[in-house]
């Protein structure tokens, strides 16, 4: 049975226990872009409900080596707040939170905790590589897209720690949907239905069901709900295996089955539109 929609698989990734020490600053030898995702509380009685905290972000924009800012609610939490900063480097991005001159006030709201999980549940996951990115990472399906219905999916997947250290050192990249068509080529094949897939290798570990685990997130874009359901539900393809093949198999499945390869131990999905922060001020 595929993973579908209505049909996802959930784990209880939100109360698992972060164990690094420091939440903000990251390895300045990371290369690539690099993110912040903050996970915040965004229930009736949070504080973010009382204050202009697109105006926070508004500040952020204008720090040195911040490239894009994109927020959303995901469809399964409406009482979360995602924000995710992206970042030229490393670097850039520790210099933004050791310094107490930029967008000071801005910290103030949006990480107003010490640790990697505060009290009341809100959460800094740091990424320090991002795979099969090119520019933007978070394409923000709303409000300046052309097809409004464009929507994000997360993978957060855990896997033992240790278990990615090969691909890591080696720079080795994990499994995806499989796709063959370019984010703008147009085809009837449902294999297209998705535009675009990165991998974010999270930082620090977690304990998933009493195993020390890391996160990786898959970040996929979608060309509309429609088109995602068609795609899990329709997709597949001839897997080979020792030179021989087996019957087509759906292309989701076969991508799970990739991932427990790895000896992945569980993972969690969501659905959200994200928007721009330099679209909404410009509204």
């Amino acid at each position: 049975m595929p993973t579908t929609r209505s049909q996802t698989k959930k784990i209880d990734l939100a109360s698992s226990q972060d164990t690094g020490a420091t939440p903000y600053l990251m390895n300045e030898a990371a290369w690539g872009p690099v993110l912040g995702w903050l996970d915040l509380d965004y229930s009736e009685t949070s504080p973010l409900k009382r204050i202009e905290w697109r105006n926070a972000l508004n500040q952020i924009q204008e720090a040195d080596g911040c490239r894009y800012i994109t927020f959303s609610c995901p469809e399964e939490e409406p009482q979360k707040l995602w924000i995710i900063i992206q970042w030229s480097s490393a670097a850039q991005r520790n210099c933004f939170h050791q310094s107490d001159n930029v967008a000071s006030d801005a910290k103030k709201i949006l990480y107003p905790i010490s640790s990697g999980i505060s009290d009341d549940g809100n959460k800094v996951h740091l990424i320090d590589r991002v795979d099969y990115s090119i520019g933007k990472v978070m394409h923000a399906g709303f409000p300046a897209s052309p097809n409004p219905e464009k929507v994000h999916e997360v993978w957060m997947a855990c896997f033992p720690v240790g278990a990615l250290k090969h691909q890591w050192e080696q720079e080795q990249k994990l499994p995806l949907l499989l796709n063959f068509y370019a984010r703008d080529e147009e085809s009837s094949n449902h294999m297209a239905g998705i535009l675009s897939q990165s991998v974010a290798w999270i930082s620090g570990e977690v304990n998933y069901q009493g195993i020390r685990c890391q996160r990786i997130a898959w970040l996929m874009e979608w060309k509309s709900k429609e088109a995602e359901e068609l795609y899990k539900t329709t997709v597949r393809w001839v897997k080979e295996e020792e030179g021989q093949s087996s019957k087509p198999q759906l292309a989701l499945n076969m991508f799970i089955d990739d991932l427990k390869s790895f000896e992945m131990v569980g993972y969690e999905t969501w659905h959200a539109q994200f928007e721009d922060i330099r679209d909404t001020l410009n509204n």
